[in-house]
């Protein structure tokens, strides 16, 4: 039998396929972790747009309020809708030592039908409420009751006291009970916290600390003690809003006489006068109004906003701004290009062999009345531009930095000039319309400095 010369080797483990695929596993790692950790390009969309500045304070209202205190003691009920309109003489509020007043009203015959005109102002009250709500501030829940059983009150008042009276007379009721009317016409809230008197020669830094200065809210059957606020009356439809001012908003104040102001609350805006005065080192503006005093009748503490400085024009982000050098030229040294109608500069350049020969550059950067900016990359310091019709020549170099924005509306970045009409923290205005500017829904950079000019967007 022959002798194999077959030799077996020892398999090694070692495989070309494995050391490839743990290459390619390694890199895909690399890669996404790479691409998950890279700041991206953030895109915003130019928008139209009012803005100003951030100018929010807290003012205090100061209004010809009427206090009415019980002459004693007993169990309060109310006969108007809060914030409702009174006459002089007319029933505001009663006052029961015995607290059975409520019983005889509703033992009473006769009493007044409400009409569907009364349900339906009620329930415009009710959405109005719902419209409004907000869970943050759920005190006004009982705000809310309080004003409807009021007003519900307030339907069937007039029969309900005449009943009253003529029970009281008969001697056939509680003969304690007592009848209370208005002093004077105006608008009656059942709110105090104290700062009724308040005006602008008593006005102090305390008076701004809400916490010191709780509202109290009283409402029919309370039980009141003699002396004790029972409610109120606004007299008079002027009224003021005290606010306190920073030195910068004292100085841009100063030199005016009126405001833009505009009611947080519900984004009301209207322009007011104002008077400026100083209290024991500390500035405020006084600030009048004529109308609106029923709106916010139930506020002392008014959240507003100055509206010291705005602009209205195209809206986009301050960190979107960036600057390019450019070169400035005389607008008179601009020419049209060949056979178009296009702005060209004609510029000098030197061939290998010594001659002379034209270029065009049709690309700026901005242009006003008086220079053409172009871009310090396209050309060198000392180019000698040609002067149309004429062996004047201008050799470039003064640069200068204009404000832009990167535009991707193309796929790639495109500088576009900006000029910037107002400014805060976070956003600017820039005019629109402009040659070589921006116009609405374009499309910018946000954060310009990962991206450079001419860059794809990926």
């Amino acid at each position: 039998m022959a002798k194999s010369n077959v030799v077996k080797y020892r398999r090694t483990g070692f495989s070309i396929g494995s050391v490839l695929f743990v290459i390619i596993l390694l890199y895909i790692i690399f890669v996404s972790v790479h691409f998950l950790r890279k700041e991206h390009i953030t895109i915003y969309e130019v928008t139209e747009k009012q803005i100003y500045d951030d100018n929010t304070t807290t003012g205090i209202a100061i209004r010809k309020e009427e206090v009415y205190t019980a002459q004693q003691a007993g169990y309060v009920g109310y006969y108007n809708s809060n914030a409702s309109k009174v006459s002089k003489g007319s029933t505001i509020y009663t006052l029961d030592p015995t607290g059975t007043y409520k019983d005889e009203l509703s033992d009473s015959k006769g009493a007044s039908k409400i009409s569907s005109e009364n349900i339906s102002d009620i329930r415009s009250k009710i959405k109005a409420f719902h419209t409004d709500f907000d869970y943050a501030d759920y005190s006004t829940v009982y705000n809310f009751k309080y004003s409807i059983e009021s007003s519900v009150l307030s339907l069937v008042s007039d029969k309900m006291i005449a009943k009253l009276q003529n029970s009281n007379e008969n001697g056939g009721g509680n003969s304690s009970f007592s009848l209370y009317s208005a002093n004077n016409t105006g608008i009656v809230t059942y709110w105090t916290d104290g700062l009724e008197n308040i005006d602008e020669s008593s006005v102090n830094e305390d008076c701004f600390v809400e916490d010191n200065h709780p509202k109290t809210t009283h409402k029919t059957s309370d039980s009141i003690s003699t002396g004790d606020a029972v409610c109120k009356i606004v007299t008079d439809e002027n009224w003021n809003i005290i606010i306190k001012l920073d030195e910068k908003q004292k100085q841009k104040l100063e030199d005016k006489d009126t405001v833009r102001i505009r009611f947080i609350k519900d984004n009301l805006e209207t322009t007011v006068p104002y008077t400026l005065f100083n209290a024991d080192g500390t500035d405020y503006a006084n600030i009048a109004l004529d109308k609106y005093m029923i709106r916010y009748i139930d506020d002392r503490y008014i959240k507003l906003e100055l509206i010291l400085n705005s602009a209205e024009g195209l809206k986009i982000p301050v960190s979107s701004v960036i600057e390019k050098n450019c070169y400035i030229i005389p607008v008179d040294y601009l020419t049209k290009g060949g056979d178009s109608d296009k702005d060209v500069l004609v510029y000098e350049t030197t061939n290998k062999d010594g001659s002379k020969s034209a270029a065009n550059i049709d690309s700026f950067a901005y242009k006003d009345e008086k220079y053409v900016y172009v871009d310090a990359l396209l050309i060198q310091p000392g180019t000698s531009i040609c002067k149309p019709s004429s062996d004047e020549r201008f050799s470039v170099s003064e640069i200068k930095a204009i404000k832009g924005v990167y535009n991707v509306n193309e796929g790639y970045c495109q500088f576009k000039h900006i000029e910037v009409i107002y400014e805060n923290k976070e956003y600017c205005i820039v005019k629109k319309d402009t040659e070589y500017g921006l116009s609405v829904y374009d499309h910018i950079v946000v954060n310009p400095g990962l991206i450079d000019e001419d860059d794809i967007i990926y």
